[in-house]
C-alpha cells in the first residue's frame, strides 16, 4: 500500500456524519465487530475494513445497501488513492439547509426557535506515510440561533473550524493534535466523562497499545472563567483524561479518570498530563489543587448484536478528613440495552440515564465540567431519563429508530454556583426546584441518495408539564431537525502531490 494510501486510512470520520447512523444500526445485528463501541470516531481505515469483511457475510440487498451509504461517507473525508501516490491532497465544497423548531441542539429541552439556516462546509486532506492533516470548516446561520455557541452572531453566517488536525498513527501509537469531536459512550448515548456533546475544541490526543489492550489520553488547553468583569481576572482551565480500554471476544471494557484544574496565572502543568501516570495521585503526591472525577463502563456484544452495557461517572467521593469538606457526591450512571432481537429483522433499544444535581459543578468556578459553558460530558444535570423504541430493519431503504423518550429535569445547572458550606447537607441529591417532565414521541432517520445528497431527520411530538418550570403548566408540540446536504462529485478534488 502506499505511503499517500496509509495516511488517508487514518483520516477520522466526525461523529456528526451520518454514516454513524447506519452503523449503529449493523452494529445492532452483529455487523462490524471489529469497530468498538465505547470509543469514537472511528478512522476511515478501520471502518473500510469492517465494510469489507461485512460484506463477505450479508446477503440481505438493504443491509449491502447500508454498507455503500458508509462507503461514500468515508470517501468525503479519505478519497481512494492509488498505489503510485505518496501524497495526497484532497478537498471538497457541499452546501446544506437546516430547518428546525429549536435553537437549542437538544430537542427534549426545545427553546422554540423556528429557524432555517442555509451553510456550507468546506474540506481539506492532505496525507502521506504515517501523517495525516485534516481540516473542515463549518458555515451556517443554525449557529447563531443555538444558545449553546459563544461565537459571533451579528454575520449573515457564523462559522468555526468544527476539525481540524494532524495526525501520526504507528503500529502501537497514535498522535493526534487539534480538534475534532471524541466520545467514551455506550450506544446512543452521550458519553458521562468524554462526548461530543460540547462544542468541539483543541487538544491533543495519545493512543498507545493495540485494539485490544490500549491507553488513551485526551489533554486541552480549555476557555477563560472570567473572575471579575471590573478588573478583568481570568482563570486558565485545563483538561486531562485517561481511559484503559479491554476489548476481550465480545466484551468491552474501561476505567478512566479526569481532572480539570487552573486558576489566576496558573499555566499548563507537564505533571497533571502525564499521558501514562494516574494523575489523581498528584493532589496526594504534589500536593496540588484539581478537581479529579472517575468512570468505569462495561459493554458486552453477542455475534447476534445484542448490547448489554452500563457507564458510571464519580465525584466528589469524600475519602480524607476534614472540617470544611463535606462536598455532596456527583453521579451520573447510563444503562443501555441494544439489539434486541424482533420479528421482521426489527430491533429494540432501551436505556435509562440519571445524573445528579451537582455533577459536573465545582466549589471554584474554574474547575467546572465545562467548555465554553457546555459539559465536556453530559449537557445537562440534575435529570433522570428513559428512553425505548425500534430499530426498523434493512427492509427500509434507510435505518429508522421509533421511539420514547420520558425526562424529568430539574432546576440544578452546572453553571449555576456551587451551594454554600452551610446549605450542602440538606442540598438535594436530584431535582432542585420545579421538575419539567418531558415525554417525547418520535422518529429518527439518516439517508444518502443520489451523486452526494444526504438527509437527516429527528421529528416527532413533545409533551411537557411544568412546561418552562412554571408549576401547573404544560405544553404539546410538534419539535424537530431536518438537515438535507448536496455534495455532487463535481464538487472535489484530488491530486498527487509527488
Amino acid at each position: 500500500m502506499s505511503a499517500a494510501r496509509v495516511a488517508a486510512q487514518n483520516a477520522l470520520l466526525p461523529l456528526d456524519d451520518i454514516a454513524y447512523t447506519y452503523i449503529d444500526a449493523l452494529q445492532a445485528r452483529g455487523q462490524l465487530r471489529s469497530l468498538p463501541v465505547l470509543e469514537r470516531p472511528y478512522s476511515v481505515g478501520a471502518v473500510r475494513a469492517a465494510l469489507t469483511e461485512a460484506r463477505g457475510s450479508l446477503r440481505d440487498d438493504g443491509a449491502r445497501r447500508w454498507l455503500d451509504a458508509i462507503a461514500a461517507a468515508a470517501d468525503k473525508y479519505a478519497p481512494n488513492v492509488t498505489t503510485a501516490d505518496s501524497a495526497v491532497f484532497a478537498a471538497s465544497l457541499a452546501g446544506y439547509g437546516v430547518a428546525q423548531t429549536s435553537g437549542t441542539r437538544d430537542l427534549m429541552q426545545s427553546d422554540r426557535v423556528n429557524t432555517f439556516a442555509p451553510g456550507f462546509t468546506v474540506r481539506a486532506l492532505l496525507a502521506s506515510g504515517p501523517f495525516t492533516g485534516a481540516l473542515r470548516v463549518l458555515a451556517d446561520r443554525r449557529m447563531r440561533v443555538d444558545p449553546e455557541f459563544l461565537g459571533r452572531r451579528d454575520r449573515a453566517l457564523s462559522a468555526r473550524t468544527e476539525d481540524g488536525y494532524l495526525g501520526f498513527t504507528s503500529r502501537y501509537a497514535t498522535l493526534q493534535v487539534g480538534r475534532v469531536g471524541r466520545s467514551w459512550a455506550l450506544p446512543g448515548q452521550l458519553g458521562l466523562m468524554v462526548s461530543n456533546g460540547a462544542y468541539t475544541y483543541d487538544h491533543a490526543y495519545v493512543q498507545l497499545g493495540t485494539d485490544k489492550v490500549h491507553l488513551s489520553t485526551v489533554i486541552a488547553r480549555l476557555d477563560d472563567e472570567r473572575l471579575n468583569f471590573v478588573t478583568d481576572t481570568l482563570a486558565q482551565r485545563y483538561f486531562t483524561a485517561h481511559r484503559l480500554a479491554l476489548r476481550l471476544g465480545g466484551v468491552e471494557a474501561g476505567i478512566s479518570e479526569s481532572v480539570i484544574y487552573g486558576g489566576v496565572a496558573r499555566g499548563f502543568q507537564p505533571n497533571l498530563s502525564n499521558p501514562v501516570s494516574p494523575v489523581f495521585l498528584a493532589q496526594y503526591s504534589d500536593g496540588e489543587k484539581i478537581n479529579v472525577a472517575f468512570g468505569a463502563d462495561l459493554l458486552w456484544r453477542a455475534r447476534s448484536g445484542v448490547m448489554l452495557g452500563g457507564q458510571v461517572y464519580l465525584d466528589d467521593f469524600q475519602i480524607d478528613r476534614c472540617d470544611l469538606c463535606g462536598e455532596p457526591p456527583g453521579i451520573g450512571a447510563t444503562v443501555t440495552a441494544d439489539g434486541l432481537p424482533l420479528p421482521g429483522g426489527t430491533r429494540g433499544f432501551a436505556s435509562f440515564t440519571r445524573v445528579t444535581s451537582l455533577t459536573y459543578r465545582a466549589p471554584d468556578r474554574f474547575e467546572r465540567y465545562t467548555s465554553r459553558t457546555v459539559g465536556l460530558g453530559q449537557r445537562n444535570s440534575d435529570f433522570d431519563e428513559v428512553k425505548a423504541g425500534l430499530d426498523a430493519g434493512p427492509r427500509l431503504p434507510v435505518p429508522v429508530r421509533f421511539y420514547v423518550a420520558y425526562r424529568r429535569q430539574g432546576a440544578g445547572d452546572y453553571r449555576e454556583p456551587y451551594p454554600a458550606v452551610a446549605q450542602r447537607a440538606t442540598w438535594p441529591t436530584i431535582f432542585e426546584g420545579v421538575v419539567v417532565k418531558t415525554i417525547r414521541v418520535a422518529a429518527r432517520s439518516a439517508l444518502r441518495v443520489g451523486d452526494g445528497i444526504e438527509v437527516s431527520a429527528d421529528a416527532g411530538v413533545n409533551r411537557s408539564a411544568n412546561d418552562l418550570r412554571v408549576a401547573g403548566a404544560s405544553k404539546t408540540r410538534f419539535e424537530g431537525r431536518i438537515r438535507v446536504a448536496l455534495e455532487p462529485s463535481w464538487a472535489r478534488i484530488r491530486t498527487s502531490l509527488f
